[in-house]
């Protein structure tokens, strides 16, 4: 019968089965390394009560303050908020929405003749270039710190 090692401890079984006549207090810093929980960065700061304050908007890339910018409720998540503002929510969706009507308008383009397949790679640079800047809060509101 094959034994199966549960993936969470596969790491530490390996540590432990590659240095089997190794002691224990020999060992130890690599399996408290391997045990303790990774620290995620916050993206949600606090105040003295216990209240989030402050977002770090995943979308403008900079942190904003909850009473000045809008985030949509997100209960699952450590700050019960959204990852981005409504603003870079509206914004993201637009230049996805867009990216896909421009590979969709290269397609047509090829289908009709009116470009050439070695103009492809081309348009799906621009067309990347423009998906991926960011457009600053109308407000001009966050900062980087």
């Amino acid at each position: 019968m094959t034994t199966q090692i549960k993936k969470v401890f596969a790491e530490l079984y390996t540590l432990l089965e590659d240095n089997k006549d190794m002691k224990v207090k020999a060992l130890l810093p690599q399996i408290m390394e391997i045990v303790t929980a990774k620290q995620m960065a916050k993206t949600f700061r606090l105040n003295e009560a216990g209240e989030v304050t402050h977002v770090y908007c995943w979308y403008h890339k900079m942190w904003e303050d909850i009473s000045v910018a809008e985030y949509g409720s997100k209960p699952k998540t450590a700050s019960a908020l959204n990852s981005m503002c409504k603003e870079g929510v509206n914004q993201w969706t637009k230049q996805q929405r867009d990216y896909k009507k421009g590979k969709e308008d290269i397609l047509d383009k090829l289908t009709k003749g009116t470009m050439t397949p070695d103009q492809i790679q081309a348009e799906l640079v621009e067309l990347e270039k423009v998906k991926d800047v960011i457009v600053p809060r109308k407000d001009n509101h966050g900062s980087v710190e």
